[in-house]
């Protein structure tokens, strides 16, 4: 049977098959949509899409083959969408056939109690538009009925940023050229990330197709993709199906990590949170089965030496390699346990270890032993590896992150990373103390001696609180929530002795920024706010502490607000003080 009597067959007898593949928000691993897709009969010379389609242009019966896989699409997903979107394929030339005007797919919709706002049009940019003026206003058309537009294939066709620019989608699907091993091509990288940041900056969802490895979605989450779709998440099926808890954990994991770096400094990320797995052997091992396990790698890992859950050693590959390299090294050590080469002394750190802490331990290593893997244990048990180059890239990342969201003056952590910060202990069990400190008087003197002195004064004050901080809290956050304000996050054990530490150093150290004459005046002469000179005392610190021992009730605003009132009963003594407030759960 040639292709157009298998085509009109199809047609009459509406041999369609809907299939259903997940798009899944990469923030939460949760569905967000559908992308629904025809086949034809099976074995049939016109099963696959593109055939099916490329036969219909031919028969120039376009137009009822597009409105039989949307209606039977629509009606097969009718009881399980619920209110995820749907998006449906539809070919750039359709748009402007007469049929596709008369409101048919809204009023299929209506009979299967769904909306337009539920269905997204992907119009794909391997199809040439010849007229945009037209295009555009076709397609306006469609998004004031409620629709959204997604341009599918995105970076594969002719059409490139002047589609984009003219009309304007809710989406873009980047294409899997661009996908595809993206995680091993720093060009395709570069590409995608310019393009989040433009979509992002256009409020334009970034949909990748395509993802069919663990790499490449790892690498797209941290690059900032909305949305993700591919066989590694899930595969179309004929029914609308879930994705496994296993894919969703992944997902959620990797968006954790990509949180942690983004928004986090090295003191507060543990090492725990960026191990990878792999296998581990006993001492008793011979050397051959450690070197078949060693060329099955795609890339090189040290091996973990492990008996009965404690990790007892680390053999480096490079340095396997050299002594199998030697003179009788194959018969000396392939039938031989590796405990005779293995390092009996690696360095082994605990989870809870911050990233900082292992870094400067890593470099105190000997030469010889610098770039072996790192052995994270919890609970004295093997649980995980970090890698010398993991380790750079997460400081090299979270530096610049933490750079990009610093205050300019001090080079603390601003509000962004404030407002993690805060988010992340209110999620712990462990009570936490927050001090909010403020410099009284500041702005007298900044009036009367200049801003480059009071510039000076508040790089002093955050160089004074950090080395408090250091020397009596075991850790801490500390961040610069913009002029005289400060914030620190502390041990509620610590709080007194870190307040009173505070005030110590800040009433010996700013007495240097005044003049002698104002220091044995013990005042300034500066204009009021309605410019009346007035007598100001020197500089003070209030401390506004809360102490939160249970979360339950609290949240960012009324913290700030309980804050305030704290802040107002300091700032009425004239001298540096703090009051500690207990937050008890409400």
């Amino acid at each position: 049977m040639d292709e157009g009597r298998e085509l009109k067959k199809i047609l009459c007898n509406k041999l369609i098959t809907p299939v259903y593949q997940p798009i899944v928000n990469l923030r939460t691993g949760m569905i967000f949509a559908y992308e629904a897709l025809s086949r034809g009969p099976e074995g049939s010379s016109l099963y696959h899409p593109d055939k099916l389609f490329a036969a219909a242009r031919m028969e120039k019966c376009l137009w009822q083959l597009d409105y039989l896989c949307r209606s039977m699409a629509i009606s097969h997903a009718e009881k399980s969408i619920n209110d995820r979107e749907l998006f449906l394929n539809v070919d750039a030339k359709i748009l402007y056939d007469n049929n596709f005007h008369q409101g048919t797919t809204a009023r299929f919709l209506k009979q299967c109690n769904l909306n337009t706002k539920n269905i997204v049009f992907e119009i794909s940019e391997k199809t040439a538009v010849d007229d945009y003026e037209i295009f555009r206003s076709v397609l306006k058309n469609y998004q004031c009925q409620n629709y959204q537009i997604a341009i599918d294939d995105f970076g594969a066709g002719y059409s490139g940023l002047n589609l984009l620019v003219q009309i304007s989608p809710q989406f873009i699907k980047l294409d899997i050229g661009l996908i595809s091993n993206i995680d091993k091509n720093y060009v395709q990288r570069s590409v995608v990330k310019a393009l989040v940041d433009f979509a992002h900056a256009a409020n334009i969802k970034i949909i990748a197709e395509g993802i069919e490895r663990k790499e490449e979605l790892e690498l797209l989450i941290e690059l900032g993709i909305d949305y993700g779709q591919g066989f590694f998440l899930a595969k179309p099926k004929p029914r609308l199906e879930e994705i496994s808890d296993c894919v969703v954990g992944q997902i959620k994991k990797a968006y954790e990590n990509k949180e942690i770096i983004s928004m986090n400094t090295l003191l507060n990320i543990t090492i725990g949170k960026i191990i990878i797995r792999q296998d581990t052997f006993s001492s008793d091992t011979p050397g051959y089965i450690i070197l078949e396990y060693l060329k099955s790698l795609k890339e090189p890992l040290d091996v973990i030496i492990v008996d009965e859950t404690v990790p007892v050693g680390i053999l480096n590959h490079n340095i396997f390699y050299q002594q199998l390299a030697t003179a009788y090294g194959m018969s000396l050590y392939c039938n031989r346990p590796i405990r005779l080469i293995m390092d009996k002394n690696p360095l082994v750190v605990d989870y809870e270890t911050s990233i900082e802490e292992v870094a400067q331990k890593a470099l105190n290593r000997q030469a010889r032993y610098m770039y072996d893997s790192i052995i994270v244990v919890r609970d004295g048990k093997y649980y995980g590896t970090v890698t010398i180059k993991k380790l750079l890239e997460i400081t090299t990342k979270v530096k610049l992150n933490s750079a990009r969201h610093a205050s300019p003056l001090t080079g603390l952590p601003g509000n962004d990373a404030i407002e993690w910060n805060l988010i992340h202990c209110l999620k712990k069990d462990m009570p936490f103390g927050v001090i909010y400190v403020d410099i009284d008087n500041f702005k007298a003197y900044n009036d009367s001696y200049g801003f480059e002195a009071g510039d000076k004064v508040l790089v002093a004050a955050a160089k004074l609180l950090n080395e408090t901080l250091c020397k009596y809290a075991d850790k801490f956050f500390l961040g610069h929530i913009g002029g005289d304000d400060f914030i620190a996050i502390i041990s509620v054990d610590e709080i007194t002795t870190v307040c009173q530490m505070i005030i110590d150093s800040f009433d010996c150290k700013t007495k240097k920024f005044y003049s002698p004459e104002d220091q044995a005046n013990k005042y300034i002469m500066a204009h009021d706010r309605k410019e009346n000179m007035q007598r100001y005392p020197l500089m003070t610190v209030s401390l506004a502490v809360i102490r939160i021992n249970k979360k339950t009730g609290i949240t960012l605003t009324n913290l700030a607000s309980r804050a305030a009132v704290i802040k107002k009963k300091c700032k009425a003594v004239t001298v540096s003080n703090f009051i500690v407030d207990v937050y008890s759960g409400e």
